[in-house]
């Protein structure tokens, strides 16, 4: 089965009452907002995957806060995002409005985007907002079904809002592209295509009756083909947008990265584009299954773009992204999976923890699918 949309599963339960209300405006292009046959919105009866029960008993801590044991104890908005998304998988309405209340009272600055960085007191080590989080974050909060839900919807129509405002740039023919954030818009603009979450795009497309995402989608896809020479090539960690409108290879603007990679940032474009309802990208997903085939590959940290062997070392986002590339080209993926599980089983991390997490809904039920 080729993977469809992800993390559609939307919720009811007994204890979103409470959560804030906020003021949002939908900017509708004559598309009516609403869940109702949205891709990327829907009540599923069917229980998660294990690893999403972990996940939320492993990361979440009791007041709503996500953190990351394994680096400090502090908390990224990725991770609110994250914890968000597999709450309403697991059907968790009352986690759910406490993963909410905490990012909102905590993280999200007057202009409706999130703080990326705080640490273990929720204190904000860094205000500058990540858009692949804010993306998420909207989509999780426009797809709730549960009570409240249209309070919440109301939220995240203010954080879609503020997306298109703060974190978008204009790309070829005035295609608009998601950059890594309101730093970034400054051509030439910096990207991070794993934060181009096709399936959260798409449905925000329907759910704000604006088209400008389902655009966006399309400019995405077309800019990863063209960084990836149509496939041949993996996708990089971070690229730049040229003048010209042509997205280019970088390494990390931060320095991380001495050079351009396929790490754990573009791990995550192959499980977006092989759970993208547009057939375009799920080709390229399937194309780069013939990069990653090779067990060595497959669960290597970092390669080069041509699949050259950067950093051996095995960890689970690789194995999770290869499993997804292995589906979406009609091979075999349990095995890429289960490797991964077992993986962080043996030596638990929050990111390995959440990509298991949302790899094996995604390969194992229903629960994610939506085209």
């Amino acid at each position: 089965m080729v993977i469809c949309a992800l993390l559609i599963a939307l919720v009811g339960g007994d204890a979103a009452a409470g959560v804030h209300r906020g003021a949002g405006t939908s900017h509708s292009t004559g598309v009516s907002p609403g869940t109702g046959g949205c891709p990327g919105a829907g009540v599923q009866a069917e229980p998660p995957p294990p690893a999403v029960t972990r996940f939320l008993a492993t990361y979440v801590r009791p007041d709503g806060r996500v953190y990351r044991p394994d680096q400090g104890g502090d908390t990224v908005s990725e991770g609110q995002a994250y914890g968000l998304l597999l709450a309403e998988v697991a059907g968790r309405d009352a986690l759910f409005g406490q993963i909410w209340r905490w990012t909102r009272e905590h993280l999200q600055l007057g202009d409706g985007l999130f703080a990326f960085h705080a640490d273990a007191a929720g204190h904000v080590l860094s205000a500058e907002p990540a858009s692949d989080a804010d993306l998420l974050i909207a989509w999780a909060l426009l797809r709730y079904q549960g009570p409240g839900a249209g309070g919440l919807h109301q939220d995240g129509q203010k954080v879609a809002h503020a997306i298109l405002a703060h974190e978008v740039t204009a790309g070829p023919a005035g295609v608009p592209i998601l950059t890594a954030g309101p730093w970034a818009t400054v051509r030439p603009a910096t990207v991070d295509p794993s934060y181009w979450s096709l399936p959260a795009m798409t449905a925000l497309a329907c759910l704000t009756g604006d088209r400008r995402w389902e655009r966006m989608a399309n400019g995405a896809v077309a800019l990863t083909a063209q960084l990836t020479g149509n496939g041949a090539l993996l996708p990089p960690d971070w690229a730049e947008l040229t003048a010209a409108g042509q997205a280019r290879p970088v390494p990390a603007p931060d320095g991380s990265e001495p050079q351009v990679q396929y790490g754990l940032d573009a791990q995550r474009t192959v499980v977006w584009f092989a759970a993208s309802c547009l057939p375009r990208a799920r080709t390229l997903a399937a194309r780069w299954w013939q990069l990653l085939r090779w067990p060595a590959r497959a669960q290597a940290l970092a390669l080069g773009l041509d699949g050259t062997i950067l950093t051996p070392t095995t960890s689970v986002l690789p194995l999770v992204a290869a499993a997804a590339a292995a589906q979406a080209a009609g091979a075999a993926s349990g095995r890429l999976l289960s490797q991964a599980t077992a993986l962080q089983l043996r030596s638990p991390r929050y990111y390995g923890g959440a990509w298991i997490a949302l790899g094996s809904t995604l390969a194992g039920s229903d629960l994610l699918a939506g085209c």
